[in-house]
């Protein structure tokens, strides 16, 4: 793991912490692809750091785009206090070149109605540092030990 990033937006309040992020599958799925001399998929999306999300989640599409092969499916409680039935992915997630995380469980999510294809939740913020200041419009997700 690497290092932090950080971004500006100018309205960061309406739009949320959005950033840039590629979504690949996980390292042990790249490594068969390539040694079957296959290309590896990927698909660089916006995301929504949520931190009232437990979980990362990518929308259905791009986990049909990427064909991952769901490793099952869990029971989750959305913010509506439903419970429902979702798939698992196992994946990478590059925020920059610098910064690549590898093996994580992602679910599969009804993104659709946003303007987003992921969420990045507690379980990755767990791994760093979040700031947000509003004030400056500025957020930093720092994943210095």
């Amino acid at each position: 793991m690497a290092s932090a990033f950080r971004r500006k937006l100018p309205d960061l309040r309406k739009s949320g912490p959005l950033c840039k992020v590629t979504i690949k599958p996980s390292i042990a799925t790249i490594d068969i692809l390539k040694s079957e001399k296959k290309k590896v998929p990927s698909q660089e999306v916006l995301a929504l750091i949520d931190t009232g999300a437990s979980s990362t989640a990518i929308s259905r599409k791009i986990a049909k785009k990427l064909k991952l092969v769901s490793r099952g499916s869990v029971k989750v409680y959305t913010s509506s206090k439903k419970a429902e039935m979702r798939n698992e992915y196992d994946v990478s997630l590059l925020f920059s070149r610098k910064i690549h995380l590898d093996i994580l469980r992602a679910l599969e999510a009804n993104l659709q109605d946003h303007h987003i294809d992921c969420l990045i939740g507690r379980d990755i913020l767990d791994l760093g540092t979040f700031t947000y200041d509003g004030p400056k419009g500025v957020f930093v997700l720092d994943f210095n030990p």
